[in-house]
C-alpha cells in the first residue's frame, strides 16, 4: 500500500494505543481514527494532540458490534488493533480489515491469532487482495523478535543467544488476561531450551538475583520458550537459544502461578499483584540479549541492552513503526509477524534515536 490516507487505531485512547496515536500524530502522512467504546476517552486524547500534526477524529466503535466495527473498517485504509485482550479480539478485527479493503496492524495477536488466519486457505485471501496482516507488533513479542535479529546480522554466524525480558509494570486487566492464558504450546514452553534444532522439555532452572544492565535492579527470571523464540532460532539456524521471563518483584511471579495452579481466570488478581509490585520497586521495564558467536566461547561476543520506563510506551513505538512500515509499502501482503518482515537495521536506528528507550551495545559488536 503505498497512498493510505485514513488510518484507524482501535483501542485508541488505551495504555498502547494512545502512544501509537501520538506518534502517527506527528509521524504519519495519514489522517486518524481514534476509536474504542467510550466515546467521551476517544475526545479527550484528540484534545490533547494539540494542532500540530496530521488530523485526528473521535470514533465510537464496539468490537464486539459487527456492523459498527465494519463500518468503521470500510473508513481505514489502514487498521492498527490496540484493543484487547488479544485472546478474546483473535481475529476479529482483521477479518474486518480484509472485508473492507483495509491493511491491518496489531500491537498484539500472537500465534492463535496467526493461526486463524491462515486457516481454511486464509493467507490466500489477503494475498489475493493485495492486503497485509502483520502481527505481534508490540514489545514482546515483536521487538523482542527483532532486537535479536539485529544482533545476529552484525555478527553474521551466531551459535547461541540467551535473552531475558521483563521487568515490574502496572497490568491493564486487557493485559493480565492475555498473560493468564500465554501458557499454552501456541505461546510457548515453560522450563524448555532450544538445542540443536529441536525444543528441550525441562532443560532450564530459574535464575534468580540476576544483575543486567537492562535493569535497575536484580531480577528473577524464568525460563520460558516462547514461540517467538523458536522461530527466530529456526531462521537463522542458532542452536542454542534460552529465553527467560524476568520479574522485579515477588508478587505478580507468586500470584500467576498460583493463578495457573488453581485454574483461576480472574484478571482483578493479577492486576492487583502486579500493583503492589509498582508500589514496592517501581515501573521498570527492560529487554536483555546475549549472543555468541562461537560454541567454546564462555563470554558472549555481544551484549545488547535495552531499558525503558513503560513497556507500553515501548509497544506503542513498535505498533506506530510497524504501520509506517505498511504505509510505505515496505510489507508485502499475506499474513506475517512483525519480526518477520520488518527491517532489524532501520527499527534499531529509530530506536536508538527515540526517547522511550535507552539502548547499549558491547563490544565488539558495537564497533562493527
Amino acid at each position: 500500500m503505498s497512498h493510505t490516507t485514513t488510518i484507524g487505531v482501535l483501542g485508541g485512547y488505551g495504555a498502547v494505543g494512545g502512544a501509537v496515536v501520538r506518534r502517527l500524530h506527528q509521524n504519519a502522512a495519514a489522517s486518524l481514527l481514534v476509536a474504542g467504546r467510550d466515546p467521551s476517552r476517544a475526545e479527550k486524547l484528540v484534545r490533547s494532540l494539540g494542532a500540530g500534526g496530521t488530523l485526528a477524529e473521535p470514533v465510537a466503535v464496539d468490537l464486539a458490534e459487527p456492523v459498527a466495527l465494519d463500518r468503521f473498517a470500510a473508513r481505514c485504509d489502514l487498521l492498527v488493533n490496540c484493543a484487547g485482550p488479544s485472546y478474546q479480539v483473535l481475529d476479529t478485527v482483521a477479518r474486518a480489515a480484509l472485508r473492507n479493503g483495509a491493511d491491518y496492524v496489531d500491537a498484539a495477536g500472537d500465534d492463535p491469532t496467526y493461526l486463524r488466519l491462515n486457516t481454511d486457505g486464509g493467507t490466500h485471501e489477503w494475498l489475493a487482495g493485495g492486503r497485509v496482516a502483520l502481527l505481534s507488533a508490540g514489545a514482546l513479542p515483536g521487538l523482542s523478535g527483532i532486537l535479536p535479529r539485529y544482533l545476529a546480522d552484525i555478527v553474521g554466524s551466531a551459535s547461541r543467544l540467551d535473552a531475558y525480558l521483563g521487568g515490574v509494570a502496572p497490568l491493564s486487566p486487557a493485559a493480565a488476561g492475555d498473560v493468564l492464558l500465554s501458557r499454552g504450546p501456541e505461546h510457548g514452553t515453560p522450563g524448555a531450551g532450544w538445542w540443536d534444532g529441536a525444543v528441550r522439555g525441562n532443560s532450564l532452572e530459574p535464575r534468580r538475583g540476576l544483575s543486567l544492565a537492562a535493569f535497575p535492579r536484580p531480577v528473577d527470571a524464568f525460563p520460558f520458550l516462547a514461540t517467538e523464540a523458536v522461530r527466530f532460532a529456526r531462521a537463522r539456524q542458532i542452536s542454542e537459544v534460552n529465553w527467560y521471563t524476568a520479574f522485579g518483584g515477588s508478587q505478580l511471579p507468586e500470584q500467576l502461578a498460583l493463578s495457573w495452579a488453581l485454574g483461576n481466570t480472574a484478571r482483578s488478581d493479577l492486576v492487583s499483584a502486579a500493583a503492589r509490585d509498582v508500589q514496592r520497586h517501581g515501573t521498570w521495564y527492560g529487554q536483555e540479549f546475549h549472543l555468541w558467536e562461537g560454541s567454546s566461547v564462555e563470554v558472549p561476543s555481544c551484549v545488547l541492552s535495552l531499558a525503558c520506563d513503560d513497556s507500553y510506551e515501548l509497544s506503542g513505538f513498535m505498533a506506530a513503526a510497524a504501520a509506517n512500515a505498511v504505509i510505505a509499502g515496505e510489507v508485502p501482503a499475506g499474513v506475517h509477524f512483525a519480526a518477520e518482515v520488518l527491517k532489524p537495521t532501520e527499527i534499531f536506528q529509530s530506536l536508538t534515536a527515540d526517547p522511550v528507550a535507552e539502548l547499549s551495545l558491547s563490544s565488539p559488536c558495537g564497533s562493527q
